[in-house]
């Protein structure tokens, strides 16, 4: 702001009470004997303002401030020595918009006085300054702020008038520095008391709505407490934050959802360092592999971390030990057709019994122990921290599903599931099979089809790279893997029959005379004379159970000991064979005691005297059943008496006609095929 004017100068503001003329004005000063002196480097006269009129004064003052250009203003150092009230100003970065808003507005004001203090005094300046906002006179950026500075509702603004003990209450804030400026916040209001027996009916897993939790509200609310209306819930809601209004509605995995987390990065890693496995109830219906009817099976998958590669997968009827062991034999083997793979360093996986199962996870004898790959398990019900797996599901196996027309996920239109599943129960039913149900080398062939797809799709967690089209887009996880290849990174590979070797399962056992003991079954060998008594280590094939690999505890081979060398005869039961008659024993004990209850619910329990006619009746069905041919039991007798049908059948004899379904059917059966192959052995042996 000028404190010189010359005479032009004054000429050309065209003031009301000064001459318009440059000769006028220069007369007027010698009149009334203007404080003046020569420009440097002109010949002119200038003059300066404080020997002005008070209205000339005024009039170059407001001039100046509504030439004023917009700067925003620095904030001063706090000061060292402050007032006991103010000894924790918070920093700037602390403070909430409509505070540093507040804040800037009255230090651009107090510096506007401070500018015309230094010509006119701090009394006229403040003067000036309260009439000219008084009348909307001050300049329009300078007006607006006047406002924001009074900060008295509750947007943030207040009334459009200053006050000169608000300008000195300003300028002894601005004295101590810092943000003293500043406003502070409002003090929060005290939680009502009806607040506590609100939140203890809302938040519930149940999930209520406002007014039911005020509905059961009323009757635990004590007397003195006033009962609030739905918009005061509403208001306590909104100002809680969303964890702390959702606690109790929703449980701990679910709040997980919604709270801060750790984003895991894997650009330093090299394929195979970190690889994790997960299974996955495959979400449509299948046919069963023994039965045939429709079921969801169990799929596994095992992808790198570093390329985001699936380089092993398994299917399965249900989760278990093998489909884990399935999924990693996978992903460690490599052929032609499958050049991905390979040992892992790290397996990271969730504490699911296939995973933690014995056969995999034992520190001595378990496969992974055995292929030196180290074992991590995620905490139960913390599967955000397996999100690169657990995403998995969704690009791989939920998309296979929904190319089947017997997708049952939770996105599918109930009434067409429900129809779907009804269809499928009644082509089940009769002819026995379903035109839209997939066979189980069908529901594989999609699952490999699937991986395919996935590993050849672009992937928004790898580098982005420009193809062949000129395009840029993210790389493909088969691309990635590719491009490690290229740069010389090798993965550790085991042969075939090594691979076998590892993938069978283990288990401790004592030696007794020769004998070893599992599922029941007896193996021999005269090699284990000399271990009587001591534990040994079996190895033992799932599918097979004919034989056993025994080993010290040290883990040397000692032999391979046959099922009941030293019996005469004998036919062994695989392990696989006898887990699936247990369960089907089971649960046809279970389904025989609801078929029970069912008709004793639809008809009573009556007692009745048996006529004469119904005892002739029974006794003749109970001389009609002992002399028919009974099917037995175990599963070696019924493989003898297909044998003897078979004998008779071959020299032109006639079979009883009740065991002529079991004669067509026994064969079909994994029963009949395992002691058929048993017997095939024994043949080629002798």
């Amino acid at each position: 702001m000028k404190d010189w004017f010359t005479a032009k100068e004054l000429a050309d503001r065209a003031i009301d009470s000064l001459p318009k003329t440059e000769s006028g004005m220069k007369r007027r000063a010698d009149r009334d004997g203007w404080d003046s002196r020569k420009r440097s480097g002109s010949k002119a006269l200038e003059y300066h303002i404080s020997s002005l009129p008070d209205a000339v004064q005024s009039a170059l003052l407001d001039h100046a401030i509504a030439t004023l250009p917009e700067t925003s203003c620095a904030l001063p150092q706090a000061n060292d020595n402050l007032p006991a009230e103010y000894a924790d100003l918070p920093a700037p970065a602390q403070l909430a918009g409509w505070q540093r808003s507040t804040m800037d507005a009255r230090y651009a004001i107090l510096n506007l006085v401070n500018t015309i203090a230094e010509r006119r005094g701090l009394n006229k300046a403040i003067d000036h300054v309260l009439a000219q906002a008084k009348n909307d006179l001050l300049p329009e950026h300078i007006q607006a702020l006047i406002p924001v500075a009074n900060a008295r509702s509750a947007n943030g603004e207040g009334k459009n008038t200053l006050s000169r003990r608000t300008i000195y209450r300003w300028r002894d804030l601005a004295a101590i520095g810092g943000t003293a400026l500043a406003p502070k916040p409002a003090r929060k209001k005290e939680i009502q008391p009806w607040a506590k027996y609100f939140l203890k009916c809302y938040q519930r897993p149940q999930k209520p709505s406002v007014q039911d939790a005020l509905d059961e509200m009323k009757l635990a609310l004590p007397e003195g407490v006033a009962m609030p209306s739905q918009s005061q819930c509403y208001r306590l809601l909104n100002k809680m934050s969303a964890v702390d209004r959702n606690k109790g509605r929703m449980s701990a995995k679910e709040l997980k959802s919604i709270k801060p987390f750790r984003r895991r990065d894997t650009s330093e890693l090299l394929p195979l360092d970190v690889c994790q496995c997960d299974g996955h109830s495959f979400k449509a219906k299948v046919a069963h592999p023994v039965h045939g009817r429709p079921f969801k099976p169990e799929c596994c998958a095992v992808i790198d971390a570093a390329t985001r590669m699936v380089i092993g997968w398994s299917s399965g009827l249900a989760e278990s030990a093998e489909t884990v062991a399935d999924a990693l034999r996978h992903a460690i083997s490599t052929s032609e057709s499958k050049p991905c793979g390979g040992i892992m360093a790290i397996t990271y996986a969730d504490p699911g019994s296939g995973n933690l199962a014995t056969v995999n996870a034992h520190p001595a004898f378990g496969r992974y122990a055995r292929l030196g790959i180290t074992f991590k398990t995620g905490i139960t019900g913390n599967s955000q921290a397996r999100g690169l797996v657990e995403r998995l599901q969704k690009s791989l196996w939920i998309r296979a599903a929904k190319q089947l027309p017997t997708y049952m996920g939770r996105d599918m239109d109930s009434s067409i599931a429900h129809k779907i599943d009804l269809q499928l129960k009644k082509e089940i039913k009769n002819p026995g099979a379903s035109g839209i149900l997939p066979s189980w080398p069908q529901f594989r062939d999609l699952c490999a089809a699937a991986v395919e797809h996935y590993n050849n799709t672009p992937h928004s967690s790898l580098p982005k790279i420009t193809d062949a089209g000129g395009n840029r887009r993210y790389m493909t996880p088969q691309e990635c893997w590719n491009l490690h290849v290229a740069q010389g990174w090798k993965p550790e590979t085991v042969d075939n029959d090594e691979l076998a070797d590892l993938f069978r399962p283990r288990t401790e056992v004592k030696c007794n005379r020769g004998e070893v003991r599992m599922f029941g079954n007896i193996y021999f060998s005269r090699d284990l004379m000399d271990y009587h008594q001591e534990t040994v280590i079996l190895e033992y094939e799932p599918q097979d159970g004919s034989f056993v690999m025994v080993r010290d505890m040290e883990e040397r081979l000692i032999c391979r000991a046959e099922f009941e060398a030293n019996k005469s005869s004998m036919f062994p039961m695989d392990a696989v064979t006898a887990a699936r008659e247990a369960r089907a024993k089971g649960r046809e004990k279970r389904l025989l005691q609801k078929l029970e209850e069912v008709r004793l619910e639809r008809n009573g329990v009556i007692e009745l005297e048996p006529s004469r006619e119904q005892v002739a009746i029974a006794q003749k069905a109970l001389e009609t059943r002992k002399t028919k041919t009974r099917i037995p039991d175990s599963d070696r007798d019924r493989y003898r008496l297909w044998c003897q049908l078979d004998e008779q059948l071959a020299t032109g004899g006639e079979i009883e006609e009740h065991l002529q379904k079991f004669y067509r059917s026994f064969q079909n059966t994994s029963i009949w095929k395992s002691f058929r192959k048993v017997e095939s052995t024994l043949a080629i042996n002798q």
